[in-house]
């Protein structure tokens, strides 16, 4: 077990793998301090996993790729970017 408790989506992770129902985030907090195997799980997870990523970001990085190669404006990034959202890139 370490010393922190991991992040609310690490906790909220393992809770949905556990099978643990809807349970609030301090709720978590508090079991994952006891230890047992929801703390080994949730140390698992922090350790051996990705974090998510926003899937706005991941549509907002590929519209930069636009401005980088070749030189669109900033509106014309906005649009690429929520175009690409509608799209369901990143999903």
């Amino acid at each position: 077990m370490t010393t922190e408790t991991p992040p609310d989506e690490v906790l909220l992770e393992a809770a949905k793998r556990s099978h643990i129902g809807a349970q609030t985030v301090e709720y978590l907090r508090r079991i994952y301090r006891h230890g047992g195997g929801f703390t080994a799980l949730c140390d698992m997870i922090q350790k051996y996993e990705k974090p998510p990523v926003d899937r706005k970001l991941l549509c907002a990085r590929e519209a930069m790729k636009s401005w980088v190669g070749g030189g669109a404006g900033p509106e014309t990034i906005c649009v690429r970017a929520i175009e690409l959202w509608e799209e369901g890139f990143g999903k």
